[in-house]
């Protein structure tokens, strides 16, 4: 059970936010559930999420042990078939050859080779593909900029990553690999378990890492005092309404909003927006926590409210009987 927030809201658990975030529906689009949130734009979560990925530890230990990869890349035997004129380059493939003089108005010097060849299309540099690009997608966004003038260390290395990652992507033997959307399940699970393994190692470990491209420690800091009483009161709403058996679905990102059943949570950087409200809404209650901190003044914290429901019923949360108030006239409304 999530404990409450008291004195007016202000003084909410560390964990609510946490708590939250563990109850959002998975897997989920980054950008837009810290959109709903923290109130962080989705460009805004694009830029941090991409110098955190092209300058994360993972990412340096990639770049940095690329000379030594690159040297001990795996790869397959293939067999390519070549036209040989008057010498050959391997076993002779009489069939093709054949033809081919016939093509050539009965040239014999003529032939068709079967010459060994190392193919790099293969499932480890797949995964190595994939983990580059990861690198180069993160900072894409930053090496766009126009001018680095202002930047600061982490932008510059952020920039400084993707370039390399580029480079490393153009090198011949990976150009070769064709890797189309997301590197497949098979392909990791050979690439974990095979004899190369040791140097894919840092790979494997930057896709990891871009599975989650912000971590909720990194994004804690953008949560403040009225972002953490939100989302206590959010989570208290919730557990009220499924003590009553009206169980509340994982929370999901939409719109720039949580929704979950019939709640839905806005956060308040929405207040700037004429056509959004901010705040807790129970089915078209709106349910919040006052605008200053420690406010006790129950009637000026409802008429603030009020002020910007427009025309909604509210409820104004002081205290934690506040909750089950809120809900009884949720229910109440949605009777009429």
């Amino acid at each position: 059970m999530t404990a409450r927030p008291g004195n007016g809201g202000a003084a909410p658990v560390v964990d609510a936010t946490k708590e939250l975030w563990s109850r959002l529906a998975r897997p989920f689009d980054m950008a837009a559930t810290v959109d709903a949130v923290f109130g962080l734009s989705p460009e805004v979560v694009e830029q941090l999420a991409g110098v955190l990925v092209a300058t994360c530890d993972e990412a340096e230990a990639l770049l940095a042990g690329m000379p030594r990869t690159l040297r001990t890349l795996k790869s397959a035997v293939g067999v390519n078939h070549e036209r040989c004129v008057g010498e050959l380059r391997g076993p002779v493939q009489w069939s093709e050859t054949l033809a081919a003089q016939a093509s050539s108005l009965g040239n014999r010097d003529v032939f068709v080779c079967a010459s060994a060849q190392r193919a790099f299309d293969v499932d480890a540099n797949r995964v190595l593909v994939a983990a580059l690009r990861a690198v180069a997608d993160a900072g894409r966004d930053i090496d766009a900029a126009d001018d680095d003038s202002h930047e600061d260390d982490g932008l510059r290395r952020a920039r400084h990553n993707a370039r390399t990652a580029r480079r490393y992507l153009d090198h011949g033997a990976l150009a070769q690999v064709r890797l189309e959307g997301r590197v497949s399940q098979r392909d990791l699970r050979r690439t974990r378990g095979g004899k190369s393994s040791r140097s894919y190692r840092p790979a494997l470990a930057m896709l990891e890492r871009v599975a989650e491209p912000l971590t909720l420690e990194q994004l804690m800091p953008y949560a403040d005092r009225r972002t953490r009483a939100q989302h206590a009161w959010l989570l208290a709403v919730i557990d009220e309404l499924g003590s009553r058996g009206l169980e509340v679905p994982a929370l999901r990102a939409e719109a720039g909003s949580l929704f979950g059943g019939p709640v839905e949570y806005v956060h308040p950087r929405r207040r700037g927006d004429r056509s959004r409200l901010h705040g807790v809404l129970i089915g078209t209650v709106l349910v919040d926590v006052p605008e200053r901190a420690g406010e006790r003044d129950r009637d000026r914290a409802t008429a603030e409210l009020r002020a910007r429901a427009r025309g909604r019923d509210v409820v104004a949360v002081l205290d934690a009987a506040d909750v089950a108030r809120a809900v009884d006239h949720a229910i109440l409304v949605a009777r009429r």
